[in-house]
């Protein structure tokens, strides 16, 4: 069973022994410190959460870093069992997450990701996300990045849309 957790530094640091081979890549080309990494996103968090399962241990980090007023800096990662821990961190995000950034202010969520991984597009449109823009030649070795953002004026609380449907559903 997986239960999502606040990640600490443990959590961040066995996931990243054990990435799976796109996030190990990404970071790569991003020219990530893996070894500062726990601690820049332990220092800077707005939230960091982590899947766990108990017979597994840690399978996924995500979270969100603090940018500029209202701008918040998103990262996901994971081991190579993130597909057993895609619903759960989903209903997070959709029922917790995206409610307390619209809540909190946040009008935007930025993230960029190797431009050829199709998970990611996916996992973003889940989330609510939008590609923005094609960074070409955006990693060291002149890897093709894309760039997400959520906006809150995008966002319509789980509330908002249930009212609205059955609003629509009367007429």
């Amino acid at each position: 069973m997986i239960e999502i957790v606040n990640a600490d530094r443990g959590h961040i640091r066995a996931v990243l022994e054990n990435l799976r081979t796109d996030d190990a890549l990404e970071m790569a080309a991003a020219e990530t410190d893996l070894e500062r990494l726990p601690e820049m996103i332990m220092r800077y968090r707005v939230f960091a959460f982590c899947a766990f399962d108990y017979d597994y241990g840690p399978i996924a980090v995500w979270g969100m870093t603090h940018r500029r007023s209202g701008v918040g800096g998103g990262f996901a990662f994971g081991t190579d069992a993130w597909g057993r821990a895609l619903l759960p961190m989903l209903r997070q995000i959709r029922e917790f997450v995206l409610p307390m950034l619209y809540d909190q202010n946040y009008h935007r969520v930025e993230a960029a990701a190797l431009a050829r991984r199709d998970d990611v597009a996916r996992f973003m449109r889940l989330i609510g996300a939008k590609s923005e823009a094609t960074l070409r030649g955006y990693g060291s070795g002149g890897e093709d990045f894309t760039s997400y953002r959520w906006l809150a004026d995008e966002y319509v609380p789980a509330n908002d849309a249930q009212s609205e449907t059955h609003a629509h559903a009367t007429h």
